[in-house]
């Protein structure tokens, strides 16, 4: 495969999952504004964006303004209409790679919300659109699996996904982990606990697991070590893992060690992890460290099978 062509699936695949992730985000948090004081609702949305974006904010009321911000503001780079449009352009450089429909469902979807402004939905059910968003980008995900060869290109998207996945949730985590250990009185209450369940999609399988009793020291249990669920730290690493075992076959063994080293660090870190021991020393260093590998897996796999120079290959 061309490294041009792995690199654009990789990203294709990165930023619709961001995309994903940021209208899942925005829709829970519109939804569950009727449940918190003002209060609570402002320091969440400042989790909110700074999981997002990387910035830190001060704490706003302004729930429109920051709704605008993440989803619609072309100033935002990581904008829901940013993200979409980073992914759109990625597979119009690689069509050849993809099946019609998986075009026609990302073009169509960006189509979609393109024209979209926050005047327009504010006044009505302003998180409906953005489950709407979320159910085609699942159709999206359905079609990539149902009518794409899953060989060599199929596995860059599979990168893509799960190195995005791991680090929007690992930063996530981190947040309502290390404002709980402050102990400020913005720190996540109850509530704010169950919102982050709903955040990655595991209210659900959660309480089947534990029942609807919500401790975080299980929270960090199942969303950090679940072999099962999809949007846990473990799930996304294992895909990782297999993923880059699957790409760049004819690859010299020694560029191929070079990640995979990398890899299996990563899913020893966590297949080995104890919550009892993260919990008494802090789930935040090990999110840090679980997010750092990532970023280090990334280079490795850029320098080795996408950026190398003819030398390397000579």
């Amino acid at each position: 495969m061309l490294s041009r062509v792995a690199d654009s699936l990789y990203w294709m695949s990165r930023y619709t999952e961001r995309a994903e992730h940021t209208a899942r985000l925005i829709a829970v948090k519109l939804e569950s504004m009727v449940d918190q004081t003002p209060e609570d609702a402002a320091a969440s949305w400042a989790r909110v964006t700074e999981a997002l974006t990387g910035e830190k904010r001060e704490a706003s009321h302004d729930a429109f303004a920051i709704t605008q911000y993440l989803a619609f503001d072309r100033d935002n780079d990581t904008s829901l209409i940013n993200s979409l449009a980073a992914a759109r352009d990625n597979a119009r450089q690689v069509r050849e790679a993809l099946s019609n429909e998986v075009w026609e469902n990302l073009n169509r979807l960006y189509l979609r919300m393109s024209p979209v402004t926050i005047d327009s939905i504010w006044v009505h059910t302003p998180a409906r659109l953005f489950r709407e968003a979320l159910e085609e980008m699942h159709a999206l995900e359905g079609v990539t699996y149902s009518t794409l060869s899953h060989g060599e290109g199929w596995y860059f998207l599979e990168l893509g996904r799960h190195i995005e996945r791991v680090q929007q949730l690992g930063r996530l985590l981190d947040l309502h982990f290390s404002a709980a250990a402050q102990n400020s009185e913005s720190g996540p209450k109850y509530f704010d606990w169950l919102v982050l369940l709903k955040f990655c999609t595991a209210w659900e399988p959660y309480t089947k697991r534990y029942t609807a009793s919500i401790r975080p020291q299980k929270i960090a249990e199942f969303l950090l070590f679940d072999p099962e669920f999809p949007h846990s730290i473990c799930f996304s690493v294992d895909r990782m893992t297999e993923a880059l075992a699957r790409v760049a076959p004819g690859a010299p063994p020694a560029r191929r060690a070079a990640v995979e080293r990398l890899a299996g660090r990563l899913k020893a870190a966590v297949d080995f992890g104890q919550v009892d021991e993260l919990m008494a020393g802090g789930v935040a260093p090990f999110i840090a460290d679980i997010t750092k590998q990532c970023e280090q897996i990334h280079k490795a796999l850029y320098s080795s099978y996408i950026t190398y120079g003819a030398e390397t290959v000579l």
